[in-house]
């Protein structure tokens, strides 16, 4: 009861004093977001980010470009084929088939099963 009473009088005595901006603090506390901004959420291996703390300065360079589009298996073959589901173009078909045909079937990059392979078109 004593603790009650207590509570009510600090109460009556903040809303006199003008200091009743500590109820509006509160549910600003309370409906404002835990995260501010929203974070920017992206696929794994859609795009690469500009990083000027690298050091890189030739990321367009021809070898670079190049070996985006090589097999990373056989550094062979150009990159023509997908996995499904995981989505990774990194093999060319000789490579995949021969994925796909051994005992563990996952894809190189990120070790999930492979469910089949689908090989790319170029225009």
């Amino acid at each position: 009861l004593l603790v009650v009473i207590v509570s009510l009088v600090l109460k009556y005595l903040d809303e006199c004093l003008g200091n009743g901006s500590s109820e509006d603090t509160l549910n600003n506390r309370e409906s404002s977001p835990l995260w501010p901004e929203k974070a920017v959420a992206a696929s794994y291996g859609t795009y690469q980010f500009d990083d000027p703390e690298s050091g890189d300065c030739s990321a367009s360079s021809s070898v670079e470009l190049y070996d985006g589009k090589v097999c990373i298996i056989c550094y062979d073959e150009e990159r023509n084929c997908f996995f499904v589901p995981c989505g990774h173009c990194a093999t060319c078909i000789a490579c995949a088939k021969r994925i796909f045909d051994g005992e563990s079937k996952t894809c190189p990059v990120c070790r999930r099963y492979i469910g089949k392979i689908k090989k790319l078109f170029a225009q």
